[in-house]
């Protein structure tokens, strides 16, 4: 056979390829497509990997630029500081004019220090009225407006920094001078920002610019102004080679407020360059502000990339034309043996089977067999097979008999097995009536088997038309050969009247003999499951003892509120409402009586509400009301109205004198300083303790500024107790047992954080948990408690005792990207600590940063830790979480336990909870278990650990 193209003389024949040159084509185009395409690929991922060093890399140029600045700033505030400090008695001199001459005679002599040594280029003197008295400076500093900030400064009493831009930019100080306890004046430094400039190409190795807009570009030469931006560069590092860049800006993108920034990227003379813009001045809108440029120069690493391709791209390309060489000599052999093997081939058509035989010729020597020799074998035993055909033919139709009986058998057992199956599966024809339809499909549908055949399937889905219209369309497309299978849900109507939610497979079968088009239908009864899931999730969105929405979804729904009322320019209110007495009435009448009590109010005020309103359980005894539409009159009418119809109400079992009321904290949304929902139930929260200041059963509407002084003096009393406790060693541990339901006995125990006071006393967390996470001192916090924890695990394990402990991380501590590192360090100090640690995290701290907190998990799982969901239930409540989240303990919310006995619906909840979290292979906890009967029924429900007082309460000491 000829190895290249040839034409054949005889007519019918096409040309010919051999089929060596076509392997060699076919895998040289796919080879060299694979290798452009992993040449391409790796370019690609070059250029990624090159993108986010560049992210990375531009924020912490930009951040340099920011903190050179702004310790420029902080350096020439102190300085200022120090000068006002020197001389405070003279300057009750200033209202005399020998007092003046004085005072500038005693600043002469500092004057030349701070020019030459400190770089100072003016100093001016002011009065305690803001009116300047004295001034020095040097020409390269034009005069700035700064009445503002020396005002600002004499009126507070404090120093400040900032910077001022005209035709340049500048650094000012200004500090206040005071005298017998009081402010005289103050003194204000300025200097340029060169320092800034040149420390920052030191630092970073980049260029550093300054650029202000040019208002009188005819005064000003070529190589001041940047002619296609309009502005000028007053101060460069390197302005040989960052001017002619600069020139090239056309326009300048929209800068955010400090500390944001933006880039632009630009090629000048074969060379690349990223510039950062970073405003010196908060952008008004209208004006390009004055700003510093980061000019970073990308030849070099682009370059790299570039040429790290093409170098990859020529290797590969030699080792596949070598590939291809090497491979053309190996087939050449066998192609032509093969050859011989199909010539003779048609000999065996035509009952030559002796010389098919001698054409193939098989070889006689040979160290291994190959697949033409199997090829030669296999026509050769063809050909002997060829000549018992017809001594076979009966032997063949017993055969054929004996099959036809193994086809009905399996026929009868597929038949069975349709019957068996806990599914609807029918088949339908091309017109869409039934055909076929299982036993269970009988069953579930009340109709017998002889009535549904021949019925329309259509008949059997309860749906408004629109939906039955598209379940028609989809059933004639598959009918018609469009389409091969779809799913769809379905409402089934049984013959009695019950609805089921069904889950639809339609396929078309490929196999008719009649060529008749046949459709099955698989349908999975969820019926069950959807009603499940809708009772959870009610559940999570509701409260459930007064059936008010809870917390979580008030505050959604109240930050919408928020939207809408700003986008329509409309008011509303927002209403706090807290039960005056009502510890009272839990103390004497019982917990029982108190949530009587709560359903009762919650009805009450439910009537006295618009039927557009939201009312909500934002606590204990804490309801929230929403009013949309509403201004400051009608939310005090409100606030009224609820107080007179719950004084009205006459509550059993409280006693004839009791009187129930409520204190009302209102706020209204256009009188409020910030739209934040947190903020806003804030200030509600601090209108209803003015209100109940005044002896309860009124209202108090909120006012900006109210209760801050208060709120910001605790806070700071807080953060020093908290500082002084991580100085002194006064955080102290204690630790709760927790139960393995099971086996009976103490499993682990979960540390908890404590404060010592000053007297000695205890303080429990939550009187500083949420100063500190708002700080960021929570970050400390979680570090010494992992400290303490690991030094109690380490000598209880050299005493042979090897519990478990469980240690909870907050969600600011979760986001430090230092903490992986420190726990990493920490589990060194034993080879036993991780497997022997959990971490809990709550479900909201998890869900706020999915993504985040899933690689922070995984990361510290592969140290050998573990994790428990912290919480669960009362956050975001999906069980998608519960699956996603690489936990191995999952935590129910006390607050489903603490009433789980008297409570069918969280009864539901947890048995849920336990069955999902089984489901996905985790573990359950539930916390605040505090007598037997809770204890038992959670061990009815399958959860593993109980934690509570009935179970042991928090210790200084592991028993």
């Amino acid at each position: 056979m000829a190895e290249g193209a040839a034409t054949d003389e005889r007519p019918g024949r096409s040309r010919f390829l051999s089929l060596k040159w076509k392997v060699l084509l076919t895998l040289g185009v796919a080879m060299l497509s694979v290798n452009g395409a992993l040449s391409w690929h790796h370019y690609r991922d070059l250029k990624t990997r090159f993108e986010e060093q560049r992210a990375e890399i531009r924020q912490r140029l930009v951040a340099e630029a920011f903190a050179l600045r702004n310790d420029f700033g902080r350096r020439l505030q102190a300085l200022a500081g120090m000068l006002a400090a020197l001389d405070s008695v003279g300057v009750s001199l200033f209202q005399t004019p020998a007092g003046n001459a004085l005072l500038r005679q005693h600043f002469d002599s500092y004057w030349p220090a701070l020019q030459l040594d400190l770089g100072i280029d003016s100093v001016q003197v002011y009065a305690r009225s803001g009116a300047p008295l004295l001034s020095w400076s040097t020409s390269s500093l034009p005069e700035a407006a700064q009445d503002a900030q020396v005002h600002t400064v004499i009126a507070e009493e404090r120093a400040m920094h900032w910077t001022s831009c005209r035709q340049t930019c500048s650094q000012f100080a200004a500090a206040p001078i005071l005298s017998e306890g009081q402010v005289a004046g103050a003194v204000v430094l300025g200097s340029s920002l060169a320092d800034v400039v040149n420390s920052f190409q030191q630092v970073t190795n980049a260029d550093l610019g300054v650029l202000v807009p040019a208002t009188d570009r005819g005064a000003l030469s070529d190589n001041d102004i940047l002619r296609q931006s309009g502005l000028r560069a007053t101060l460069l590092s390197s302005k040989g080679k960052a001017r002619p860049v600069l020139q090239q800006l056309a326009s300048i993108p929209q800068i955010p407020d400090p500390p944001g920034h933006a880039s632009v990227s630009l090629s000048h003379e074969e060379r690349h360059y990223e510039l950062s813009f970073l405003a010196l001045v908060p952008p008004d809108g209208k004006n390009v502000p004055p700003m510093m440029v980061v000019i970073d120069d990308l030849t070099g690493p682009l370059k790299d990339i570039t040429d790290a391709v093409l170098l990859r791209l020529a290797g590969e390309l030699a080792v596949s034309l070598a590939s291809l060489g090497v491979l053309a000599w190996l087939v050449n052999s066998p192609l032509r043996r093969m050859t011989r093997t199909a010539e003779a081939i048609p000999f065996l058509g035509r009952s030559a089977f002796a010389e098919a035989r001698n054409r193939i010729a098989p070889r006689r020597r040979r160290l291994v067999d190959d697949e033409i020799d199997s090829l030669d074998e296999a026509a050769i035993a063809l050909s002997y097979r060829l000549e018992e055909l017809e001594a076979k033919e009966l032997a063949h139709k017993q055969e054929t008999d004996r099959l036809v009986q193994e086809i009905s058998a399996q026929r009868d057992f597929s038949s069975s097995l349709l019957d068996t199956a806990q599914v609807i599966i029918l088949t339908q024809r091309g017109d869409g009536r039934i055909h076929s339809v299982n036993r269970y499909g009988s069953l579930l549908s009340g109709w017998n088997k002889q009535e549904l055949i021949g019925k329309p399937f259509l008949d059997l889905i309860g749906e408004d038309q629109s939906r039955l219209a598209a379940m028609r369309e989809v059933l004639q497309e598959i009918a018609a050969g469009e389409r091969l299978d779809a799913q769809m849900e379905s409402i089934v109507c049984g013959k009695n009247g019950q609805h089921y939610e069904i889950t639809w497979n339609h396929s078309r079968l490929s196999v008719q003999l009649d060529e008749s088009v046949t459709i099955l239908s698989v349908g999975i009864d969820h019926t069950e499951r959807k009603r499940a899931e809708s009772d959870v999730k009610r559940l999570a969105e509701r409260d459930v003892l007064t059936d008010l929405v809870n917390r979580k979804r008030f505050q959604i729904e109240l930050a919408d509120a928020l939207i809408s009322a700003h986008r329509l320019g409309t008011d509303g209110a927002l209403l706090y409402l807290d039960l005056d007495n009502f510890k009272y009435v839990n103390d004497v009448s019982g917990h029982q009586a108190g949530d009587e009590l709560l359903k009762d109010v919650a009805k009450e005020v439910g009537k006295a509400a618009r039927a557009s309103d939201l009312l909500g359980r934002l606590g204990g005894d804490e309801l929230g009301l929403l009013l949309h539409e509403c201004d400051r009159e009608g939310a005090i009418q409100v606030a009224e109205k609820i107080n007179r119809r719950l004084a009205e109400r006459k509550y059993p079992g409280l006693g004839a004198n009791h009187r129930v009321s409520a204190s009302i904290g209102i706020v209204v949304f256009s009188e409020a300083s910030s739209d934040a929902v947190d903020r806003l139930l804030a200030n509600a929260d601090i209108a209803m303790y003015q209100a109940k200041k005044k002896g309860g059963a009124g209202w108090h509407v909120y006012s900006e500024g109210e209760g801050v002084q208060e709120k910001m003096q605790s806070r700071l009393y807080w953060e020093e107790m908290i500082n002084r406790s991580l100085a002194s060693d006064g955080l102290i541990v204690h630790y709760q047992p927790i139960l393995d339901i099971r086996a009976r006995q103490v499993s682990h125990y979960e540390a908890l954080v404590r404060m010592r006071g000053a007297d000695g006393s205890v303080i429990a967390p939550g009187m500083f948990m949420e100063i500190a996470e708002h700080s960021g001192l929570i970050r400390q916090i979680d570090r010494q408690v992992i400290r303490q924890v690991f030094a109690r695990m380490i000598a209880l394990f050299a005493a042979g005792r090897y519990y478990r402990f469980s240690i909870n991380l907050s969600a600011v501590s979760i986001n430090d990207p230092t903490l992986l590192s420190f726990i990493r360090h920490e589990t060194s100090r034993s080879p036993m600590l991780p497997s022997h640690v959990v971490f809990e995290i709550t479900e909201t701290a998890a869900v706020s940063d999915f993504s985040s907190a899933r690689a922070f998990m995984d990361s510290v799982r592969e140290i050998g830790c573990s994790f428990s969901l912290d919480d669960f239930g009362v956050g975001f409540s999906s069980f998608n979480y519960v699956k996603q989240l690489p936990v191995d303990y999952v935590k129910i919310d006390g607050s489903f336990v603490r009433t789980l006995v008297d409570s069918p619906d969280d009864q539901v909840f947890v048995r849920a909870l336990a069955e999902v979290a089984r489901g996905f292979g985790k573990k359950t906890v539930a916390e605040f278990v505090e007598d037997e009967r809770a204890l038992n029924m959670l061990r009815s429900f399958g959860v593993d650990y109980a934690q509570g007082y009935f179970i042991g309460r928090p210790t200084p000491e592991v028993s």
